[in-house]
């Protein structure tokens, strides 16, 4: 299997159990919590920093309480929270969504990932939103959690495709496309 239908995979099971969680909570409570149990390694799962599945179906923030429950009650019923916050839920969506990208690029197969300045880049919007909330200065909301997440997850997927290839793929005795493409470059410059 190409390191990328792997990524895919996992990618894609990941966003599923994790939007799948509280609507499992909701029909049977035990399997719903293993779920949210599982996640707990990833996230803090702060129940004011997420996303709830309301009674009436709809997806809205969570009360603004500092608790990790997984369920609430609310004056419109039991509230059931997704398993990871208000950053990580559109992060994990958003490298999926990236993941497909990629397949329309060459990163797709290559080994050696875009100039890291880019990913330093959308690096920095997460940095300063939850650097500056975890130190005090301020507090975040879910829309600016959610919308730093969505950039850092989508260029995610550009850079570790890559690592993944350059990982998983093993070298032919050819030289890869690149060095060629690389040698061929450097002649024609010299002409």
């Amino acid at each position: 299997m190409k390191p990328y239908y792997l990524y895919m995979f996992i990618l894609a099971l990941l966003n599923i159990t994790i939007l799948a969680t509280p609507y499992i909570m909701a029909s049977d409570a035990s399997t719903g919590e293993l779920l949210h149990s599982a996640y707990a390694l990833t996230c803090h799962q702060i129940l004011a920093r997420s996303y709830c599945l309301y009674p009436d179906g709809s997806i809205a923030d969570c009360p603004h309480l500092y608790s990790d429950e997984s369920t609430i009650e609310t004056e419109q019923g039991t509230a059931y929270k997704f398993p990871v916050c208000a950053r990580d839920l559109p992060l994990y969506l958003a490298a999926f969504l990236g993941g497909i990208a990629v397949y329309f690029t060459k990163w797709r197969d290559s080994k050696k990932p875009p100039n890291p300045i880019y990913f330093i880049a959308a690096l920095i919007p997460i940095a300063l939103d939850g650097g500056t909330q975890f130190i005090g200065l301020r507090e975040s909301t879910n829309e600016l959690r959610a919308l730093t997440g969505i950039i850092a997850g989508f260029i995610f997927s550009f850079y570790f495709i890559p690592m993944l290839n350059a990982l998983l793929i093993k070298e032919d005795s050819k030289e890869p496309k690149e060095v060629k493409e690389e040698k061929k470059e450097k002649k024609e410059k010299k002409k």
